[in-house]
């Protein structure tokens, strides 16, 4: 009962400050906090940051508020279609996220995040290294989070999931073999593996394997803040023509960058089954030359 009372309490001073912000002309930004071994949450918090900035000579002044606990990907989806305290968050287009929320239509990580990478227990790195034929990493299970947009595509492309219960879960889960590979992103799988390597000496990185799938990153904004959509997309757009994307975005990524270039690995192209090729057209002036290029390539 008196947690209830909080969580109610707590909202209604949400609404208040909004409302507050608002009558002073100020764009109050709630956006959610995820604990993980990455830096692509940082650089996504400093690109709403210079998209909010860059925006402010046409929409004026903004607050930016991060929650104080760790909201998980599926509970950010229904906060964002409530309204209630979160205004924007990150993901990958689903359904789902299409269907009840704002998406801003700039792909913020330039298409990187296409390039998914591979965990694994060091002792089959040998035989996972020798894989040729997308059949033979089909037979191999690979572990996933719920509600990840990957999960959905690797499972429409036939391959085995194992889900965890959350995303700390699934490196012991790989340590007892509950799966065989667990799947990252080029800019996830570095400073995971520095972080975890400690924790669990058994950890290595796939070199010989990769999957491609256009897998671009949005802002979804909530349908009650429509007016910040339209200013994220204006920002993002501005701060691209300037150049200061590409600034921030080679501060972050040039190591995950370099992790492309490695020549022996096989690439296995998967179409992406949560959106169709328009996300691509729409996208193209602002990603990387690397993505244009795998993705003239698979349509040849």
């Amino acid at each position: 009962m008196v947690k209830h009372l909080l969580m109610l309490i707590c909202v209604i001073i949400s609404f208040s400050a909004q409302a507050l912000d608002s009558a002073q002309g100020v764009t109050l930004v709630n956006i959610p906090y995820m604990e993980r071994a990455g830096l692509h949450r940082d650089y996504a918090d400093a690109l709403l940051e210079l998209a909010l900035e860059s925006s402010r000579d046409t929409y004026g002044p903004y607050e930016i508020v991060q929650q104080g606990e760790q909201t998980v990907i599926r509970r950010q989806l229904q906060q964002l279609i409530d309204g209630t305290n979160l205004s924007v968050a990150v993901s990958m287009p689903m359904p789902e996220w299409l269907e009840g929320t704002r998406m801003v239509q700039f792909p913020i990580m330039k298409g990187l995040a296409s390039y998914r990478l591979f965990f694994a227990h060091e002792e089959n790195l040998t035989l996972f290294n020798m894989i040729e034929r997308v059949e033979s990493l089909k037979a191999l299970k690979i572990g996933q989070g719920r509600g990840w947009s990957t999960a959905k595509l690797l499972e429409d492309n036939g391959f085995r999931v194992v889900y965890g219960g959350n995303y700390k879960a699934l490196f012991p889960m790989l340590g007892a073999d509950r799966f065989q590979l667990l799947m990252r992103g080029a800019y996830e799988i570095g400073p995971e593996y520095a972080f975890y390597k400690d924790i669990m000496p058994e950890l290595a990185i796939v070199d010989g394997l990769a999957i491609y799938t256009y897998l671009p990153m949005y802002f979804f904004v909530s349908e009650k803040h429509e007016g910040l959509a339209e200013r994220l997309e204006y920002g993002l757009k501005k701060a691209h023509a300037s150049g200061a994307i590409d600034s921030l975005f080679e501060q972050y990524f040039s190591e995950a960058l370099a992790l492309l270039n490695v020549e022996q690995r096989k690439i296995f192209y998967l179409p992406n089954t949560n959106i169709d090729p328009s996300f691509y057209e729409k996208d193209k002036p602002y990603l990387l030359e690397t993505i244009i290029k795998r993705e003239a390539e698979r349509n040849h």
